[in-house]
């Protein structure tokens, strides 16, 4: 009956005060007033490229009348967890635990590869740079006249496992030549010297200096 009367009040066919009133005053009413006008409109063709619609109310609305469910059993229910005798058992395991051990075979065996490639690359690095600076560093031998002779170098004196087995050898070596020219040297020399005292000694008449001898020789 009053859908009647707002249809009629819309086309302009009754006054009705109590309808009037009735939209003015009731939210239902005035929606229906509304969707009409805009039923109204649309089938005329008025209606504009933008249509306003007021659809938050409509969804609260519906909200408000949905019901809300109630759990009888307000404790949380957690899913169970598989335990690992369970998925060990799985097809799938079974399946991917063959190629999971070969990689891991693989990888330990690539680490452990190149952890030794490394260190003996930094091994040979090493031996390699204390080589060069051993071989820059000069080295002169002192020469006496009756001993050994006694490397005097830059560096501070090192023991002979810190040059190397073989340097240490050939040094060795070395000051043994150059010991055995040198005593070789000084034998030679006294054995001159010796000669031509005796010599002179000969030549040098009786009574004379030998100052004097060489004199009247000259």
């Amino acid at each position: 009956m009053q859908r009647e009367k707002l249809s009629a009040l819309m086309d302009g066919e009754a006054l009705d005060s109590e309808v009037i009133h009735l939209v003015s005053e009731d939210a239902v009413m005035q929606k229906q007033w509304e969707r009409y006008h805009l039923v109204r409109d649309v089938l005329r063709g008025d209606v504009g490229n933008v249509l306003h619609l007021d659809i938050a109310s409509q969804v609260a609305l519906a909200l408000e009348k949905e019901p809300i469910p109630i759990n009888p059993n307000p404790a949380v229910v957690l899913e169970s967890q598989p335990e690992p005798e369970t998925w060990v058992r799985m097809p799938f395991w079974s399946k991917i635990r063959p190629w999971a051990s070969q990689i891991t075979q693989v990888s330990v065996a690539a680490c452990v590869s190149l952890a030794v490639i490394i260190g003996v690359q930094q091994y040979n690095s090493g031996s390699g740079a204390e080589a060069d600076i051993q071989s820059d560093t000069p080295v002169f031998n002192t020469l006496p006249v009756m001993g050994a002779a006694s490397p005097v170098g830059l560096a501070t004196s090192v023991d002979d496992e810190t040059f190397g087995g073989d340097l240490s050898m050939q040094v060795r070596e070395s000051n043994k030549r150059i010991d055995a020219m040198l005593q070789q040297y000084e034998l030679s020399r006294r054995i001159h010297s010796e000669k031509n005292y005796g010599v002179t000694q000969i030549n040098q008449p009786l009574g004379v200096p030998a100052s004097q001898a060489q004199q009247q020789s000259q």
